[in-house]
Order: C-alpha cells, then structure tokens, then sequence
C-alpha cells in the first residue's frame, strides 16, 4: 500500500509538472505594461500603439507604405514591423473610418486582452464570454470593434474604428 501511494504521488507531481511546464510554453511572451503618464499623454493621439511599440518594444523598420489615395497621393495604408516578430498594418483609405490588424506570434489570448483593455477600454464597450470580440454595448453603434483570432503562427488583433 505505500509503495503504491508513492507511486500515485509520483504520478501526480509528473503530471502536473508537465501540464505547468506546457502552459508555460503556450505563453512564453509578455507585453510590457505601459505606464500612466505614457497612457494619459498619448491617450488623444492618432498612434498611441505605435508609440507603444516604439517604446517599449523596439522598432525594426520605419513604416512601410502599402496603398496611397488617388486623388493627393497621400499615404492611406502602411505596415510597420517590430521587434519579437509584432507586425502593425493600419488601413485608413475608406472614409468611414480605419481598420488594423497587429500580429503577435509568440504572445498568449490573455497578453493580447490586455493589451485592448490598455488601450480601448471604455465604459460603452463590452466583452463578449470569450474575450475573443470587444465592441460598444449597442451593437452598430460607433466605435472600435476588436476581434481577438488565432492563426497558424499565432495570436492576432483584428478591428475597426469607425462610424
């Protein structure tokens, strides 16, 4: 009986050592939280998450021009990269308002959560049961709706601000 007890707890431990050792794995990046003077001082800017990115994170490339507007060939759609494999695209070329995807390979749903609630969170907004779909209270009103999805290479942050 008690070497059968030790072998149980054997068990146990390996089993939930493994299970601690993959989620770990599963998780393996974090985003820097951004302070509250950097939050409040780029709250009403056109990139908070760019200078996000910038700051804490580390840029590898200047912004990448993708689609211009016909008419003043004005920049409407660019792509920046980051350091640790973050990929920012921003789509503004529709009137009615912008549409970004970021890519966070290597970073958990729970990381990317974060990030939309350091940057989004508002009291007319609310998350779906999953937290995979943040948008405003009333479906079709303005605002930002974000959509959390998951690829082959990993996490992502899908939305669009608009009217």
């Amino acid at each position: 009986m008690n070497t059968a007890l030790k072998t149980l707890l054997l068990l146990s431990y390996l089993i939930i050592g493994f299970q601690t050792n993959l989620f770990a794995q599963l998780c393996p990046k974090k985003l820097p939280v951004p302070d509250e003077t950097f939050l409040k001082n780029t709250k009403e800017s056109d990139d908070q998450e760019v200078k996000y990115f910038e700051k804490y994170i580390g840029k590898i490339s200047e912004p990448k021009v993708l689609k211009t507007f016909q008419e003043d060939g004005k920049k409407c759609k660019t792509i920046q990269r980051f350091k640790n494999g973050i990929v920012y695209q921003i789509d503004y070329c529709s009137e009615s308002g912008a549409s970004v995807v970021i890519y966070f390979p290597g970073y958990c749903k729970a990381e990317l959560v974060k990030y939309v609630e350091w940057f989004f969170k508002s009291e007319w907004n609310v998350w779906n049961k999953e937290k995979t779909h943040y948008q405003p209270k009333e479906d079709g009103d303005a605002g930002c709706y974000i959509d959390i999805k998951q690829n082959k290479k990993g996490y992502y942050i899908e939305y669009y601000c608009g009217c």
